[in-house]
């Protein structure tokens, strides 16, 4: 039979926060963390705010040395698998190496680091660019450093599917431990793209909010205008059942189902009929066994554009049909901004803390309803509630479709 994979560790870096208990306090108060960016002159930009990881200090924890090589994106992941590894209170040193392994889901790689030294290559020549050049803006930078700092030797996997990619990159390593080929996995993700590059990059998509209020990002309001750039990650520590169990470790939840699947559309948006990301959502809480009644929460991928949260809807009511009136199904990363590699990480970590804390957490900045989003989106105030199944879903852009259930 296969072995039940859970969750005993989890580590974050975000704006609402650094550190779970940083991050918790944040989030649970339901304000928005998105600011004026001041690491750059945004006088050229059409977007002038983000969701900011303020009073980040690498030095803290990491090498020097190490910082010195890699960029801010690499830094995130580092930190959150110290601190997930440590949450998790599992010492490497006294386990098999060879039986420990690495997941992790990239994005546009180091944008600060590559830009810096585009910059010294057109200034002064290419003999002034960093021999680390080569590997820090690279997407498998980061697992790279994390199994090198942490010694895992086991099994190693990078995924690339945008804000999808850290719910797939937990499924594969839930399936790696089912398999039995690891008994522990350091699964997550991370997005550091508040930079001028990065920054325009995501700009031309055409789909970023140029608002600056007090609730920009605002997911499935009447007024909403398009995604806020985000920034931050999670890593979570990720066992077999028996092995947490044999070292008396606490568990958040169990990885109970997955499910992705692809739209094969040209679009800067995901399909606007929502069949695929049904079908992703339908597999993972049939793997789950579980039904519709099931399911105490949604955590939704909330892109915040017209189009791209009617759909979602579409895809949600193709699954729970009547009965999605019912479920509370909320966007809390309308307080962070969307964190586009990092965003469906983070949503798992605001899923485990909201199960053990018994607490749905809202869309915020929500206030016109919309007749073609007709959800509880859980408006602004966080809701108590027992929360034993949730399902977080996540879209990328290119038509990448991930769902995950996770249970208590």
């Amino acid at each position: 039979m296969p072995r039940e994979a859970v969750i005993t560790g989890i580590g974050v870096v975000a704006p609402a926060g650094i550190g779970t208990k940083q991050f918790w306090e944040g989030v649970s108060s339901a304000q928005s963390f998105i600011t004026p960016v001041t690491r750059f002159d945004t006088t050229k930009f059409t977007s002038k705010v983000a969701g900011v990881v303020a009073d980040f200090d690498p030095t803290r924890s990491i090498d020097p040395r190490i910082i010195a090589q890699t960029d801010r994106w690499t830094h995130f992941d580092l930190v959150c698998a110290r601190e997930a590894i440590a949450d998790a209170q599992l010492d490497i040193a006294q386990e098999d190496a060879t039986r420990i392994g690495a997941v992790f889901a990239a994005g546009t790689g180091g944008n600060e680091f590559g830009q810096r030294q585009l910059h010294l290559c057109w200034e002064k020549g290419p003999r002034y660019v960093s021999a680390y050049q080569s590997i820090a803006w690279f997407y498998a930078a980061s697992i790279g450093q994390v199994s090198i700092t942490n010694g895992v030797r086991g099994y190693g996997r990078n995924i690339c599917a945008e804000a999808a990619g850290g719910l797939i990159a937990l499924a594969h390593a839930a399936k790696i431990i089912q398999q039995g080929l690891c008994d522990v996995v350091i699964v997550g993700g991370s997005e550091a793209s508040i930079a001028p590059y990065a920054f325009t990059c995501h700009q031309a998509s055409g789909l970023v909010s140029s608002e600056q209020g007090p609730f920009p990002y605002r997911p499935f309001d009447a007024t909403r205008s398009g995604p806020i750039i985000g920034e931050g990650g999670a890593v979570f520590c990720i066992e077999s059942k028996e092995h947490a169990q044999r070292r008396n470790a606490h568990v958040y939840a169990e990885i109970a189902g997955s499910g992705q699947s692809f739209d094969a559309i040209v679009s800067r948006e995901p399909a606007s009929d929502g069949k695929e990301y049904a079908r992703a959502m339908t597999k993972a809480m049939t793997m789950a066994q579980i039904s519709l009644d099931d399911i105490d929460w949604v955590v939704c991928d909330g892109l915040g554009t017209q189009e791209g949260d009617i759909s979602e809807v579409k895809a949600l009511q193709q699954v729970f049909g009547s009965d999605l009136a019912a479920i509370p199904a909320s966007a809390p990363k309308s307080m962070l901004g969307r964190l586009f590699n990092g965003a469906s990480t983070v949503d798992v970590a605001m899923a485990l803390l909201g199960m053990q804390a018994e607490t749905i957490l809202p869309t915020v900045g929500f206030s016109q309803p919309d007749a073609q989003c007709l959800l509880d989106c859980v408006p602004n105030t966080p809701r108590s509630a027992s929360v034993q199944r949730v399902l977080v879903g996540a879209r990328g852009f290119g038509g990448f479709n991930a769902a995950l259930v996770l249970k208590k």
